[in-house]
């Protein structure tokens, strides 16, 4: 099968050197900005992703534009995508499968979320037999290797989060992860996929840019350790997530994942609970995880995403204890089960407090409890 590559950042490479090694995949373009344009192996020209001769269109562009408009023409051609992009599949994926029901091609996003870990293959074989009871995980290295550096070493966020830029772990805006921005896409996307559900919005979620040293020292007084999770449930024809730092015993699976390493727990009757870890970014577990799609559309393989009825939002859902750590006098506006200085224990409360602890304090620092 023939193929083009939209993009040669570090994904694309990488795509570039594991399909090196396959005989049944030929790299034939590689789509680049008009400056780095050099023909005849890199274009400009979009057009190379209708061509009659390609089959396969690897998209591990950034953001929505141009990579939107290149997906679409792909697949009313009848091409197989495979992204990487969870800004455009988290926006556009319902769009997407129409195109592809109505065109003949497929679109795959394994890549998408939790990089070289099999996440979305997971979800979308495990749900066949039954209704998935949710997953919960960690999604962003950035995060985690801050906060698990916080945790380990003492040190202040900043350091902790240059550190991570020199190696490589954190963009020089590093807004998207410390912020929940990239774990917000993918667990749309999950969501969409666990759950049969077109994509749903998530209306609040919380980052990690205001933890300091005092947080992690208050947290480890308590015996407690720091991950940023998302937190997904699905009940009848309603869904749930929950996306920010979570306070949780030593013990617990993701309270142990090291470094930049992400890791998933899927949830179901039958099973109860499967973990996954690993590389859930990085330019080879990513580009193997794209490559794989390739040989699954290779082989006739390849996982549908089929929706069911739309699921809706619900926030009341998931009714949590949350720790907040604020300078306003938060018993004026909650309940409070306990105060230590101004930290907050606020229980039974579901995920609208991230808004309202927000708007009250935006320097507020704010975590489940569990």
């Amino acid at each position: 099968m023939n193929a083009v590559i939209l993009g040669y950042g570090v994904v694309g490479k990488g795509i570039e050197i594991l399909t090196n090694s396959l005989e049944d995949i030929n790299i034939k373009y590689v789509y680049v900005r008009k400056e780095k344009e050099n023909l005849p192996y890199f274009s400009n020209n979009e057009d190379m992703v209708v061509q009659d001769d390609i089959d396969i269109v690897f998209e591990c562009l950034n953001g929505l534009e141009p990579a939107n408009t290149l997906i679409q023409k792909a697949l009313k051609k009848g091409k197989h995508v495979i992204s990487s992009n969870k800004a455009v599949v988290a926006t556009y994926l319902d769009t997407y499968l129409e195109l592809e029901k109505e065109y003949g091609g497929s679109i795959q996003v394994e890549a998408c979320v939790a990089g070289g870990i099999p996440f979305i293959d997971a979800l979308l074989k495990l749900k066949r037999l039954e209704p998935l009871q949710g997953y919960e995980g960690i999604f962003n290295g950035t995060s985690n290797y801050i906060l698990d550096s916080m945790q380990k070493n003492n040190l202040d966020f900043e350091d902790v989060l240059k550190q991570a830029q020199e190696k490589g772990y954190a963009e020089k805006d590093p807004s998207n992860d410390i912020d929940g921005v990239d774990v917000y896409y993918k667990t749309k996307i999950s969501n969409s996929l666990a759950f049969n559900t077109p994509i749903v919005d998530i209306p609040y979620y919380a980052g990690i840019r205001t933890i300091n040293m005092l947080d992690i020292k208050f947290i480890k007084m308590n015996n407690k350790v720091l991950r940023h999770l998302s937190i997904s449930r699905q009940i009848g024809d309603k869904i749930i997530s929950i996306i920010a730092p979570c306070c949780m015993d030593e013990n617990d699976f993701l309270a142990n994942v090291p470094s930049n390493y992400n890791a998933q727990k899927i949830l179901s009757h039958s099973f109860d609970t499967l973990g996954y870890y690993g590389q859930g970014a990085g330019q080879l577990p990513t580009a193997q995880a794209m490559v794989q799609n390739a040989l699954d559309t290779l082989e006739d393989k390849e996982r549908k995403i089929v929706y069911a009825k739309p699921k809706e939002f619900d926030t009341s859902l998931l009714k949590e204890t949350w720790l907040i750590r604020s300078d306003i006098a938060l018993e004026n506006y909650y309940p409070i089960q306990k105060k230590e200085a101004n930290y907050y224990w606020i229980e039974n409360q579901d995920m609208s407090i991230i808004k309202k602890a927000k708007e009250l304090d935006k320097n507020s620092f704010i975590a489940l409890w569990r």
